[in-house]
C-alpha cells in the first residue's frame, strides 16, 4: 500500500541518521507499522445495506387508448381508425368492434390493396403527438397483442396475402417509412425476390419505403400472443436517427388476387420503457 511504503522508507532514513538508536528503532518501527495497519483496518468504511443507493426502477407508460376494445363500438371505431386502400367496389371489407376487433376482407382477381386498423397518433395516442424515437435517454417501445387468423382462403400461386403488425415512422426529411412484422404469409408472398426467406433469412420484402420481416406463421383458428420490440425492429430496418417520430402501429391485411380473410385482434398495447 502506498501510505505504508512511505512510512517504512521514512524510518529507514532515520536509522541512517540516528545510529545511536540502532538497537531500539527497528523494533519501534515494527510496532509503529503494526499500529498503522490496525488503524487503517479499523477505520476503513464498507458499504452497508442502509448506505447503498437503490437502482432506479424502469417505468412503463402505455401510449395508446382502447387497446382492449373496452369502449363502445362508435368510440372504438374512432380510436382504432379502420380504413382500406387500393380496392375498388368489387372488394368487400369491414372492421367491427365487439370486445375484440374483427377484420373481414373478400377480394376478387385483379384487386390489390390492404385493410388496416390500430393506433395512430391522431386518434389513439394519449399524448396526441408523434413519439420521438431518438432522445438523449435510451427508450424502448414494445407492441403486445393477441391475434387469431380465424379463416383464410386464396387463389394458389397467384396471390399475395399476408397479415402483419406494421408501424409508420416519419423521418427528419418528412418522408415516411414502414416496418412490418408478418404473422402469416401465403407461400407466394415468401418467394419475393427482394426477400431472403429462401436463404433462411427473415426478410419477406424490402422496398423503397417498406421492410417486412417474418416473425411467425400463425395457426388458423387459434389465438396467439405477440410481443414485438418496435424500436429494435425499426432500427434494424432503417437505423434510427435524430428526428425520427413514430406515427402509428396497426394490424394490416394486404392482398393481391382472389382472397377471403377473417382476422381477430385484441389487447393491442404500445408501451414505452424508459
Amino acid at each position: 500500500m502506498p501510505v505504508l511504503a512511505t512510512v517504512q522508507h521514512k524510518h529507514v532514513g532515520e536509522l541512517k541518521v540516528r545510529m545511536c538508536y540502532t538497537s531500539f528503532l527497528p523494533a519501534f518501527s515494527l510496532i509503529l507499522v503494526a499500529l498503522l495497519i490496525n488503524y487503517t483496518a479499523s477505520s476503513q468504511e464498507f458499504p452497508t445495506a442502509s448506505t447503498e443507493q437503490a437502482l432506479p426502477l424502469h417505468t412503463f407508460r402505455t401510449i395508446n387508448i382502447d387497446g382492449d376494445v373496452s369502449l363502445d363500438e362508435a368510440q372504438s371505431r374512432i380510436h382504432w381508425n379502420p380504413h382500406a386502400t387500393g380496392y375498388s367496389s368489387l372488394t368487400t371489407w369491414s372492421v367491427t368492434f365487439r370486445n375484440e376487433t374483427e377484420i373481414f376482407l373478400e377480394t376478387v382477381r385483379g384487386e390489390a390493396g390492404h385493410v388496416a386498423t390500430g393506433a395512430w397518433w391522431t386518434t389513439s395516442f394519449g399524448s396526441e403527438a408523434k413519439i420521438p424515437l431518438y432522445t438523449t435517454e435510451p427508450i424502448e417501445l414494445t407492441a403486445t397483442f393477441r391475434a387469431n387468423i380465424a379463416a383464410i382462403n386464396y387463389e394458389p400461386d397467384k396471390e399475395w396475402l399476408r397479415v402483419a403488425l406494421a408501424c409508420a415512422v416519419q423521418r427528419d426529411d418528412q418522408s415516411v417509412v414502414y416496418t412490418e412484422m408478418d404473422i402469416w404469409d401465403s407461400p407466394n408472398t415468401l418467394r419475393h425476390p427482394t426477400g431472403n426467406i429462401h436463404l433462411g433469412g427473415n426478410v419477406v420484402y424490402r422496398g423503397y419505403d417498406v421492410v417486412e420481416y417474418k416473425i411467425d406463421q400463425a395457426p388458423i383458428g387459434k389465438w396467439e400472443n405477440y410481443s414485438i420490440q418496435l424500436t429494435r425492429a425499426i432500427n434494424s430496418a432503417w437505423s434510427i436517427r435524430p428526428g425520427d417520430l413514430l406515427e402509428s402501429v396497426y394490424l394490416v391485411v394486404e392482398t393481391i388476387g382472389s382472397t377471403t380473410v377473417t382476422v381477430k385482434v385484441d389487447d393491442l398495447w404500445i408501451t414505452r420503457l424508459a
